[in-house]
């Protein structure tokens, strides 16, 4: 598909002349992710677990969640933890269930079936916890929106206390906590939040309500509990950022470097199992605080296979393999989830042929914009738990937002995926009058509606994408950091661009330029064809000929265009490729085209 670069405008003179100690190509990384100050700068190249992370009783909520946990210690109340199915959600319910083991409560878990019950609290939930004698709900990554269940917990003798980084519904906006009916609402959107950091995942919210408790037990002597032994969550806290997409600067970019060096070392049986079964093996350098450890670990390798277990069964399976203290259940489990994922790709795969086919997608001209503006589709095999990553993946290959859905039982349980400049959760709550339930982000949401009203919802959908979306926004966006000469893609180069790691949300790799090269080879290669090995040449100024080596996946089709001696222009990420005991570099291409 035609992408559009836009390479990204040099930082005014004063910047650069700000900081002299370093060079203009960080300068230009550092402007370009908003860190324009020095104190936001020696943050972000140094982050400090001591010094960055905010104190937890800063946030709405805390204080009143210490002390109902500590009442609810004192007289043993049977505790329930109530979590989401997605990896937040269960490491979350991980991370509570274990902070609170410390102070010997034995809370149960309680993760709906994605299926049968759906996102959030449910009746026969809290009744059946009433049943159980359960005195206090803590909802985790989930409680924001349950206003009829939280209230029935309360006329049932069950306080709920609300953990969950959503936003927050406009009906409840303007007071969450009395709304609702929960004994407190910990959530760092609500309104006259004063927290400095908003962009928590929902297990880091729950972070900061076991730090805060550890704190108090330690000031107050109720528990002796090392300084700091909290970092040992940080597994989990890393996990759940990387693979909700929460934003990877300011305090989440302490808590998942901290994290990675954890989740190197962790003591959860499972993880060390998941990572063995993936193919990866950690490594940790404890003087430097590094491992081999990334963003890209958690967020394509271990997320997908937890995530595979509450989309193809039950998360119960993710929980369990986390909390395991028995080595070969800790296999099996492993293997399970393994399975599971790769159960899920080949589903997503052929549902996703399914739809191209069925709507005539594969038939989108590649120069030029048609087509609806949206994507709206849905199925009764469509498995609820995979609609999300098949709207995901429409959305990205034909950059358009995508929503897509099952039909179950009379309704249509959906999932929505967005581009950017089109708030997708604003959208959708536009037609809340046709919908029964739902929730999400500017980028991605979810929804129940009955069957009867799906058509008018879609129609509704359409009018106000026609309205917002203008031609332009269809055509994908490269943004680019800085175009390079040749002499300048070299190894010194590459660890000055791995000082911006870890990698992620509002954090991206950086891409880079190079005009004019020549194509001294180029061919197919992957399974059918799909991706491209190009192999390129470049004279520097002091008339020396570089050779790049240069791997495009999924751009296997280039081939046919591109042939040898031809001259291109490439957008690419600086790599190192390491294979059979050698390191060299290589251009990962994101795009390329005929120079002009």
């Amino acid at each position: 598909m035609q992408k559009i670069w836009r390479i990204n405008k040099k930082p005014p003179k004063r910047f650069l002349e700000q900081f002299p100690e370093y060079s203009e190509l960080t300068l230009r990384l550092l402007w370009n992710r908003g860190l324009k100050t020095q104190e936001a700068i020696d943050e972000f190249f140094n982050p400090d677990y001591k010094e960055d992370l905010h104190d937890p009783f800063l946030m709405l909520g805390i204080k009143e969640s210490v002390e109902r946990i500590l009442e609810a210690v004192k007289k043993q109340e049977k505790v329930a933890i109530f979590s989401d199915y997605d990896s937040d959600g269960v490491c979350g319910a991980v991370l509570l269930r274990d902070g609170l083991k410390i102070f010997g409560l034995e809370p149960e878990v309680y993760i709906p079936d994605r299926y049968k019950e759906g996102h959030g609290l449910n009746i026969e939930a809290v009744k059946r916890m009433a049943q159980e004698k359960v005195t206090l709900i803590i909802t985790i990554d989930c409680g924001i929106t349950d206003r009829e269940e939280i209230r029935l917990a309360n006329k049932l003798g069950i306080d709920v206390i609300v953990v969950d980084h959503h936003e927050v519904p406009e009906l409840i906006k303007r007071n969450p906590k009395k709304c609702l009916g929960a004994f407190a609402v910990i959530d760092p959107r609500q309104k006259g939040e004063k927290y400095p950091f908003k962009e928590l995942a929902a297990t880091g919210v729950g972070f900061k309500l076991i730090q805060a408790l550890f704190k108090k037990a330690r000031e107050e002597k109720i528990k002796k509990i090392p300084e700091g032994w909290e970092k040992w969550f940080l597994d989990l806290v890393a996990l759940a950022t990387i693979t909700d997409l929460m934003s990877l600067k300011g305090e989440n970019r302490t808590l998942v470097k901290y994290g990675l060096v954890v989740l190197a070392q962790t003591k959860r049986l499972g993880l060390r199992e998941l990572l063995k079964v993936s193919g990866i093996k950690p490594k940790l350098d404890p003087l430097l605080l590094t491992t081999n450890l990334n963003t890209f670990t958690l967020g394509y390798i271990l997320g997908p296979r937890i995530n595979a277990a509450g989309r193809m069964d039950h998360a119960n399976t993710a929980y369990e393999l986390m909390i395991t203290q028995f080595q070969e259940e800790a296999k099996i489990l492993a293997k399970r989830l393994n399975s599971k994922n790769q159960e899920r790709q080949r589903l997503t795969e052929k549902i996703v042929k399914e739809l191209e086919s069925r709507l005539g997608l594969e038939r989108l001209e590649e120069k030029s914009v048609c087509g609806p503006k949206i994507i709206f589709e849905g199925d009764e095999s469509w498995p609820i738990g995979i609609v999300g990553l098949i709207a995901a993946r429409l959305t990205n290959k034909y950059w358009r937002p995508s929503i897509v859905y099952q039909k179950l039982d009379g309704y249509c349980k959906g999932s929505a995926r967005s581009i950017p400049g089109f708030n997708i959760i604003k959208a959708i709550s536009e037609c809340q009058d046709l919908l029964e339930e739902f929730g999400g982000h500017p980028s991605a949401a979810g929804f129940v509606v009955s069957c009867k009203n799906i058509e008018k919802f879609k129609q509704r959908l359409l009018k106000i994408a026609n309205k917002e979306i203008k031609k332009k926004d269809l055509i994908p966006l490269l943004n680019i950091e800085a175009e390079l000469a040749p002499e300048m893609v070299n190894f010194e180069t590459h660890e000055e661009i791995q000082r911006f790691a870890p990698f992620g949300q509002e954090n991206p790799v950086p891409l880079f330029l190079m005009r004019n090269l020549i194509v001294s080879d180029i061919l197919p290669v992957g399974s059918n064809g799909s991706h491209m090995k190009i192999y390129l040449q470049k004279e520097t100024e002091k008339g020396e000929i570089k050779n790049f080596t240069g791997i495009g996946y999924g751009l296997g089709g280039c081939c046919d265009i591109i042939k040898q001696g031809s001259r291109v222009d490439v957008v690419f990420e600086l790599t190192v490729n390491n294979w059979n005991g050698t390191r060299e570099l290589q251009l990962k291409i994101a795009d390329l085209k005929k120079s002009t």
